[in-house]
């Protein structure tokens, strides 16, 4: 048996540069696995080992090569690794403390997580996104331009088109507009968007709507009701309102942000009190002394 897993290894191994390095023989060895496909020193890759590498629904017809690609993938891991563990002696020390400070690290991160997950109050009121959003305007200065629009994407054989224009470009816009225009757009257009409430870049528009413009801020100043012929394709577009770079962000835009910043203010706050409670705890039943 470990004559046939030991050639098995050898026809395996015959098509990767690295196999004068495995000293493969057909010799058997003490403690090679029965199974053995490859060696490398004293480390055997199994068959076994080799089936849980291989890759689900892999095809018969390319088993073979992926096998061979994952014994080489192997093979060089494992001549890497013993070159870098004959060599590496006078940085042993240094790994070790780094793998030392590492889970020191880890654990301390796992255990403030686990207190913070247990204590934050994840709640942000309106009137603390609004507090913040006063507080700090410097923030929230814009470095792209963003829009609320409504826009809806029309085949130009679609005989709804120029009721999807009618509707869309109608001043003042109502509710009933928007439901006669989300069953048009739900009957005929190729793509919409009609939340008008919601910013959004203005340069996600343009990957919707073959919008051509060098000044996006002049265009956005000088246009309201836009009609783009391109393709096979009418692009209807309202720019309800917009607000350009360097202007304040409205705080509608940036309240997933604000709701963010202060749920990690109070983490912080937590994990500094919990490490204020842990030393103070520390002084009081002697575990610390400073000399």
């Amino acid at each position: 048996m470990c004559l046939t897993a030991c050639c098995r290894a050898k026809k395996l191994l015959l098509a990767i540069p690295l196999c004068a390095l495995l000293a493969v023989s057909c010799r058997p060895r003490q403690n090679m696995p029965f199974d053995a496909v490859a060696r490398v020193g004293n480390e055997y890759l199994t068959e076994a080992e080799l089936h849980r590498m291989m890759p689900a629904g892999v095809l018969p017809a390319d088993s073979a090569d992926v096998a061979q690609k994952k014994i080489s993938a192997w093979v060089a891991h494992q001549v890497l690794l013993n070159k870098a563990q004959h060599n590496i002696d006078e940085l042993e020390a240094g790994i070790e403390e780094q793998i030392a400070q590492y889970r020191e690290s880890l654990l301390i991160f796992s255990y403030e997580n686990k207190v913070t997950q247990h204590l934050l109050d994840t709640v942000v009121s309106d009137k603390e996104i609004e507090d913040y959003y006063k507080a700090n305007q410097s923030q929230f200065v814009l470095k792209s331009n963003i829009v609320r629009t409504r826009f809806a994407k029309v085949s130009k054989t679609s005989k709804d088109a120029p009721q999807i224009k009618r509707e869309l470009f109608t001043v003042p816009f109502e509710e009933s507009n928007l439901l006669n225009l989300s069953e048009l757009c739900r009957r005929s257009a190729e793509n919409c968007y009609l939340d008008d409430e919601r910013w959004i870049f203005f340069n996600d528009l343009l990957r919707e709507v073959p919008i051509q413009t060098y000044n996006q801020e002049s265009f956005l100043r000088n246009n309201r009701n836009i009609e783009v012929n391109a393709g096979d394709y009418w692009y209807y577009v309202t720019i309800v309102d917009f607000k350009v770079r360097d202007m304040i962000s409205p705080i509608s835009f940036e309240k997933d942000r604000i709701r963010a910043i202060i749920l990690n203010q109070r983490k912080q706050e937590i994990q500094r009190a919990m490490e204020e409670d842990l030393l103070e705890e520390a002084l009081k039943s002697g575990q610390i002394e400073y000399y």
